[in-house]
């Protein structure tokens, strides 16, 4: 079974560390503990002050690289 979960994250990189919010997919199979995947970070006034550059944000205990390009972010495997 698959669900939209929200999450508080924290952004880090380029001198900055802002809170936000997160957007992910869990995934439950039966006897399996949930896994969740395609972290999206919801924009907003905070993160729309971030520059261009390189991030990384800390969620449900896992760290995810993200770049922020042209007012976008867009994960980057490690």
């Amino acid at each position: 079974m698959q669900e939209t979960v929200r999450f508080s994250g924290i952004i880090i990189g380029e001198h900055q560390r802002v809170e936000c919010e997160v957007r992910a997919t869990k995934t439950t199979l039966d006897g399996d503990p949930p896994l969740f995947s395609g972290y999206t970070i919801m924009e907003s006034d905070v993160t729309d002050r971030l520059p261009d550059g390189n991030y990384d944000l800390l969620v449900n205990h896992e760290r995810t690289r993200f770049g922020r390009d042209g007012e976008r972010f867009q994960s980057h495997p490690y």
